[in-house]
C-alpha cells in the first residue's frame, strides 16, 4: 500500500459496488452469541442448587468473555468505517478510523485470548494439580500476552503514526515491522496453545483407569484443538492481508477469524463444565447409572457407595494440591509423590500384617501405590 495518502486507480474490472458486510455482521454475531451462551450455560451448571460454586476459572472465563465482545464491537464498528469494502471507494477519514480501530483490536484481542487460555490452565490445575510442565506453560501464556502487549504499544513512535503514515504525507515517525509482528505472535500463540492441549494428558494416562475412560476424559479436553485450527486459519489469512494491495477489503476475513478464534476457545473452555448438567439431564431421563456415561462408577463400586459421595485414598494426601469439589467435572488426580516408609507404617501399620486381616474387614479401602481419589456425586 503506498503511503502517498492517494489510493490511485482501481484495477480493471473490479465492482466498487460490492461489500461483505453481510458476511463480517452475520459471521461476528452469530459466533458471539454461541460464545455468550457457553458461558452462561456454565455459569448456571456452577450455580445450580447442588452445584459446586464459582472458581478462580469460571471469574477468568467471564473477564475473556468481555474481552472477546470487545474484538466483536471492533469488527462491526469496521464495517461503515471501510472494512470489507474495496479499498479505492474508502475516504481517508474512514481508513483513518478503520485503522485506529485495528490498533485497540490487537491489545483486546490478546488480552481476550490470554485470558481463556490462563482459564483451561486453571482449570488443569483444579481438577489435576501442578507440576513443571503447568507452571511453564502458564508462565509462558502471561509471558506471551505481556510481550505483545508491550512491543504493540511501543511499537509505533508516536502512535498516531500507525494510521497517519498511510493517510498524511506530512506524517513523521517509525513502526515495527507490522507483517512480521502479526506472523511471529501468530506461531507463538499457536505453539502455546498446542502445549495448553498436552499438560494434562501425561496425568490423564497415569490415572487407574479403563483406557475407554481415558480416552473419554481427554477426548473432551482435546476439544480444545479446535483452536489451533482457527489460530492456523487466521496466521494464513494475516499472510495474505499484509501482501494484499486491496488492504479494505482482504481486512475482513482478517477480522472474521480474529472474532472467531477468541469465541470458539472461549467455548472449547466451557465444555468440560456441563458434564455436571449432562449427568443430571441423563439421569433425569432414565439413561443413566453409576455403571456407565461421564464418570460413572461400576456397579460393584455402586454398592459400596449406596449413592453416597466415595473417597478413595491411600497413605497421605497431603501432597494433593487440586482443590476439588463434589460437583466438579471429574474430580481425579493422581500425586506421584511416594510417602516415606515410616509415614505409610504410620497410618497404614504393617502393609503384611494388613493383607493378611484383609479378607475378614469390611473396609473400604483400596491399597495403590500411588495417591489417588475419586468422587462421584449422584
Amino acid at each position: 500500500m503506498s503511503n502517498s495518502g492517494v489510493w490511485g486507480d482501481a484495477p480493471p474490472g473490479l465492482n466498487l459496488a460490492e461489500n461483505q458486510n453481510g458476511a463480517i455482521v452475520g459471521s461476528v454475531v452469530s459466533i458471539m452469541v454461541i460464545g455468550l451462551a457457553a458461558v452462561v450455560l456454565r455459569l448456571c451448571t456452577r450455580l445450580m442448587k447442588t452445584g459446586p460454586g464459582l472458581a478462580a476459572d469460571d471469574y477468568v472465563i467471564v473477564f475473556a468473555l468481555v474481552m472477546g465482545i470487545g474484538t466483536a464491537v471492533c469488527c462491526l464498528v469496521s464495517v461503515p468505517w471501510g472494512g470489507g469494502k474495496h479499498l479505492w471507494v474508502v475516504t481517508t477519514d474512514e481508513f483513518t478510523k478503520l485503522y485506529q480501530t485495528t490498533y485497540a483490536f490487537v491489545i483486546v484481542y490478546i488480552t481476550c485470548i490470554s485470558a481463556t487460555k490462563v482459564s483451561i490452565l486453571l482449570f488443569y490445575r483444579r481438577i489435576f494439580g501442578t507440576g513443571v510442565i503447568w507452571y511453564i506453560v502458564f508462565g509462558f501464556t502471561c509471558a506471551h500476552w505481556a510481550e505483545v502487549t508491550i512491543t504493540w504499544l511501543a511499537g509505533c513512535q508516536p502512535i498516531s503514526y500507525y494510521w497517519r503514515q498511510y493517510t498524511d504525507p506530512t506524517a513523521t515517525g517509525r513502526c515495527i515491522d507490522a507483517p512480521l509482528f502479526y506472523f511471529c505472535n501468530g506461531v507463538i500463540g499457536l505453539v502455546i496453545d498446542v502445549a495448553i492441549l498436552l499438560v494434562p494428558t501425561p496425568t490423564i494416562w497415569s490415572l487407574r483407569l479403563p483406557t475407554t475412560k481415558k480416552i473419554f476424559i481427554g477426548g473432551i479436553l482435546l476439544l480444545g484443538g479446535f483452536v489451533c485450527v482457527a489460530s492456523a486459519v487466521r496466521i494464513v489469512m494475516m499472510d495474505q492481508l499484509v501482501k494484499s494491495p486491496d488492504f479494505t477489503w482482504a481486512m475482513a476475513k482478517v477480522f472474521v477469524w480474529s472474532c472467531c478464534e477468541p469465541f470458539i476457545g472461549i467455548l472449547c473452555a466451557c465444555l468440560p463444565a456441563y458434564a455436571p448438567l449432562v449427568r443430571r439431564l441423563w439421569r433425569r431421563d432414565g439413561g443413566y447409572s453409576n455403571s456407565d456415561g461421564p464418570g460413572g462408577m461400576d456397579a460393584s463400586e455402586k454398592s459400596r457407595t449406596a449413592n453416597k459421595r466415595t473417597n478413595w485414598s491411600t497413605a497421605s494426601w497431603k501432597h494433593r494440591t487440586a482443590a476439588l469439589r463434589g460437583e466438579d467435572e471429574m474430580e481425579l488426580t493422581v500425586n506421584t509423590a511416594i510417602t516415606a516408609e515410616s509415614d505409610k507404617r504410620s497410618k497404614l501399620g504393617d502393609l503384611s500384617n494388613w493383607k493378611k486381616d484383609a479378607t475378614a474387614s469390611d473396609s473400604n479401602e483400596i491399597v495403590v501405590t500411588k495417591d489417588f481419589y475419586w468422587s462421584d456425586s449422584v
